[in-house]
């Protein structure tokens, strides 16, 4: 998913557009690779955050390890973008003390903030690392998980408000698409951000806090996890407007691509991803500044074929990197080789009796 964002930026920041890119083609531009990667980090997400609260032996301990996983990684990234990269490129960056605390304290609470956040003028795109604006939303769902947990709503008893919830939101966001709504800014959205973009995030960690709540019941169907991702791409096609493709995807993207994302996490055949560390959130965090300094350096002097397995592979070098220079350290058990999710019993079964309840 790390690689499909790096996919999709590179269209972006090279061409200026994503439009031409494969997964926006075969959806008509209702979705494309960096959002559906987006998306299922939020689907993984949620089976896995909810996991850690289920498994941890008080909240304070919940949020501990949430803490370590994402702020670490956050802040030395954040820190050589804002001090190292933007000095660099930047013609009208000036630090002092007052703007160095700033940088630092805003982005202790993820707000990914830098003195300049275009200094890449001649290029096609400018941001410096228009990757971070998912990190904040991230960190509010851990903060929800914690908050229904508290309150006993993640019970199994109760899972079925995190359903009904998840049918709320979707019909509410259709209606903000046939309406053209974009409700947003002001004092809320800069604390919890853009709300509208919440319409699109939160039903996919819904959806992996569902897999993971009713684990127990999801049946193990092959053709389901074939077919959801295609309905989604044939709702993309419909001879419909626009408005009414995004309600009717933003509906059904988030249970049917969560069904086949976590039908393939779960096959037995598949090697251990983690076994050396989770290499994505630093792959995440680094790939949009290489992008971008890539195509100042060598603007098109570099062929696209060739700029992205470029890009793709320093974004992967600076993700390993990150893992075993910042990461590993404040997540112990996975330096050690152990995952969650490898951890985590099957969620998806042939039947509801082939596994024990919990």
């Amino acid at each position: 998913m790390a690689m499909l964002v790096v996919w999709s930026h590179s269209f972006a920041l090279y061409k200026g557009s994503e439009s031409t890119e494969l997964m926006s083609r075969l959806t008509q531009g209702v979705i494309n690779s960096g959002n559906c990667g987006v998306f299922v980090f939020f689907m993984v997400s949620g089976f896995l955050i909810t996991q850690s609260f289920d498994r941890s032996s008080s909240p304070w301990t919940y949020l501990k390890k949430r803490i370590a996983r994402i702020h670490p990684g956050f802040i030395a990234a954040t820190s050589i973008c804002a001090f190292v990269i933007v000095p660099l490129y930047s013609s009208t960056a000036a630090y002092t003390a007052g703007v160095v605390v700033k940088t630092i304290g805003l982005n202790l609470l993820l707000q990914g903030y830098f003195i300049d956040p275009a200094p890449f003028r001649q290029n096609p795109g400018p941001a410096l690392n228009g990757a971070l604006w998912s990190i904040p939303y991230e960190f509010w769902c851990y903060l929800g998980v914690l908050a229904l947990g508290v309150f006993g709503f993640l019970k199994l008893n109760r899972r079925a408000l995190i359903l009904g919830v998840l049918i709320l939101l979707a019909v509410v966001r259709g209606w903000l698409e046939l309406t053209g709504r974009k409700p947003g800014g002001g004092f809320i959205g800069l604390v919890i951000g853009w709300p509208y973009e919440w319409f699109k995030v939160l039903p996919c960690f819904l959806a992996g806090m569902l897999a993971y709540l009713y684990r127990d019941s999801i049946p193990r169907r092959s053709w389901i996890a074939v077919l959801g991702p295609l309905l989604v791409i044939a709702t993309a096609n419909l001879p419909i407007t626009m408005p009414w493709k995004q309600s009717l995807v933003g509906l059904i993207f988030p249970p049917l691509v969560a069904y086949t994302v976590f039908y393939f996490a779960f096959n037995k055949q598949l090697l251990d991803a983690s076994r050396y560390g989770d290499f994505s959130y630093g792959t995440y965090l680094y790939a949009y500044p290489i992008q971008q300094i890539l195509i100042s350096k060598l603007g098109t002097a570099i062929p696209f074929w060739l700029y992205i397995p470029l890009a793709m592979l320093l974004s992967l070098a600076a993700g390993v990197l990150s893992w075993y220079a910042v990461e590993r350290w404040f997540n112990r058990s996975k330096a050690e080789g152990r995952h969650p999710l490898v951890e985590a019993k099957l969620p998806i079964t042939n039947s509801a009796q082939e596994m024990p309840h919990g």
